[in-house]
């Protein structure tokens, strides 16, 4: 692995090569992001059967699918997180609003976005990423069920209407590099909580990842060149262009339930709850397997074990920042139990 700065390496298999991990805020290869000089992934071709979500996705840049697990289920997978928060014992409880302050739960970004703590890999969340029904919608994008899975966060959001500075200013970006502007990675997430108009949630700029590679041909970039790893920080002046050409924001609203998929160039951010209500997501990513190196699939398990958390690139990832830092509590409920398809995914064990 080049480009990025090496907090750490270990030794996947006896006598065997010994590998570094990176840090996505520290990747630095003026290449561009990890990957980039190997294929990416096709989109399965869209036919007169496919899916209405599927045209979406292509057309907008993002869709919805409805009713992916049924409501009673996805309440159930949200009061885990809300044992999930209260599990660490830092004063937040579900049912006192006075308690919905930014410093009774764990560090956290944008107003409930949680990168550390193992979350990836607490017991709801991966069952929440088994979903077989959420499975079948990335084998449908890529046209293939061997897929490999990300070890992305989550989103466990309340109001917080003291706190003015708690995630509410939008951060819009897109997740992929101007240095590899093609179709590479869709994203997801499936909704637990009612998700209405006031009620935060994923807020995308419809048709801005069909104009992403038109617009860094068109425009110059910054001193020092565009980031380097897979994403984009966009400003207000970029974001004109944008509307410029036709793209405008929405954010959908959802039910318990809902899945709502992305491209990766999309622009879009987490709109923070505004309202009474709490929103909570579990971020989800598959794309074909045939696409993780041997090299990162050694990571990907070993990343599995050690209960780190990766950018959301199921076969380009990189470590989430201070996986390895000293309050990080790593498998803070213990390591998750998964299923042989799981398995399958994360690379532990071959499809064949």
């Amino acid at each position: 692995m080049t480009g990025g700065v090496a907090t750490a390496t270990f030794q996947a298999q006896l006598n065997g090569p010994i590998l570094t991990w990176a840090e996505q805020d520290n990747w630095t290869d003026p290449r561009g992001p990890l990957g980039v000089d190997r294929p990416s992934p096709k989109l399965a071709k869209l036919t007169p059967e496919s899916p209405q979500w599927l045209h979406d996705l292509h057309h907008n840049g993002w869709a919805v699918v409805k009713g992916v697990i049924p409501k009673e289920k996805a309440l159930k997978y949200a009061e885990k997180g809300e044992h999930w928060l209260e599990g660490f014992n830092m004063g937040y409880k579900r049912d006192d609003p006075s308690t919905w302050k930014s410093k009774n739960i764990p560090r956290h970004r944008y107003g409930g976005l949680f990168s550390h703590f193992s979350f990836a890999h607490a017991q709801f969340v991966w069952d929440c990423k088994s979903e077989p029904k959420v499975r079948e919608i990335f084998a449908k994008i890529w046209g293939t069920d061997e897929l490999t899975v990300s070890f992305d966060g989550g989103t466990l959001a309340f109001p917080t209407p003291e706190e003015a500075d708690h995630g509410k200013v939008p951060w819009p970006h897109a997740d992929q590099s101007a240095y590899r502007p093609w179709p590479h990675c869709i994203q997801g997430l499936l909704n637990l909580l009612p998700n209405g108009p006031d009620d935060g949630g994923l807020t995308a700029m419809t048709g801005s990842a069909a104009l992403f590679e038109q617009f860094f041909k068109e425009n110059q970039p910054p001193e020092g060149g565009w980031m380097k790893r897979d994403s984009v920080k966009w400003t207000d002046e970029q974001l004109q262009w944008f509307t410029d050409h036709g793209c405008e924001w929405v954010k959908p609203c959802l039910d318990p339930g809902d899945f709502i998929l992305w491209d990766s160039r999309e622009a879009h951010y987490g709109a923070a709850p505004l309202g009474n209500n709490k929103r909570m997501a579990i971020y989800t990513c598959y794309k074909p397997i045939k696409f993780l190196t041997e090299e990162q699939r050694e990571r990907k398990v070993e990343a599995f074990k050690r209960g780190y958390m990766t950018s959301h690139d199921p076969t380009d990832f990189v470590l989430k920042e201070e996986q390895m830092a000293d309050w990080n509590i790593l498998h803070p409920y213990g390591p998750p139990i998964i299923n042989k398809a799981t398995q399958q995914a994360i690379g532990m064990i071959p499809y064949k």
